[in-house]
């Protein structure tokens, strides 16, 4: 009786790991989503080994502060009804712009911006990986908002890059309607940013398990 393929047991454990944590949170994963999530942490962990695309290490950790984090907020953009272009400003290794987009579909296209090269090719690969067709890769260097101005969405999100200046600014690049979502740091948001300009609304603040930090979401009116 001829043997079936051989059992990926990094891809048990991740699927296991991965499955545990959105049944935990109340997030339904699809086949199809679980197949995309894997080869996003396949990828992750295969370039890793000549890059530095994380620090984190271990699977429970990766799939708790990276893929869980990134499906809670793409949960978060999906309850408020997101759709329309998404942009993931300093995206690097994927996060949260890919997870976010495996949870909320309508949020398409997905453009990934990082100002390294070596990331960008990365993310390249990793949009080839998963055959999504509607993603595309930005190598720039943004300090302002007027760097994303050629860019106009209907989903901004953004981790472990400063965005005071584009809060303050109003997000002019989000189009009205639309959704910016951000992880806070420990600090209070009001702490972090001030008081939001005219046209921004704090729509929702959610804290991150086990963690000090969450994702708040704007809305531009």
């Amino acid at each position: 009786m001829p043997e079936g393929p051989p059992i990926n047991v990094s891809t048990v454990q991740f699927e296991r790991e991965i499955l545990r944590l959105a049944k935990a949170h109340d997030i339904s994963l699809n086949q199809k989503q679980l197949y995309e999530l894997d080869r996003h942490r396949e990828l992750l962990e295969t370039w890793s080994r000549r890059m530095n695309l994380t620090a984190i290490r271990g699977m429970a950790e990766v799939a708790r502060r990276h893929f869980l984090e990134g499906l809670l907020a793409g949960k978060l953009i999906l309850k408020h009804g997101a759709s329309g272009p998404m942009v993931d400003l300093g995206s690097g290794n994927g996060f949260p712009g890919v997870p976010m987009g495996v949870v909320c579909r309508d949020a398409r296209p997905l453009v990934l911006v990082d100002s390294s090269q070596k990331k960008a090719a990365f993310l390249r690969a990793l949009g080839r990986g998963l055959g999504w067709e509607n993603v595309r890769v930005e190598v720039r260097r943004v300090d302002s908002h007027e760097q994303l101005m050629d860019l106009p969405c209907r989903v901004f999100t953004s981790r472990g890059v400063v965005i005071t200046e584009l809060i303050r600014a109003g997000l002019p690049f989000l189009e009205s309607g639309g959704f910016g979502l951000f992880f806070r740091a420990s600090r209070s948001f009001e702490e972090e940013v001030g008081h939001l300009p005219k046209g921004l609304i704090l729509e929702e603040e959610l804290q991150l398990p086990e963690r000090r930090e969450g994702i708040i979401i704007l809305r531009k009116i």
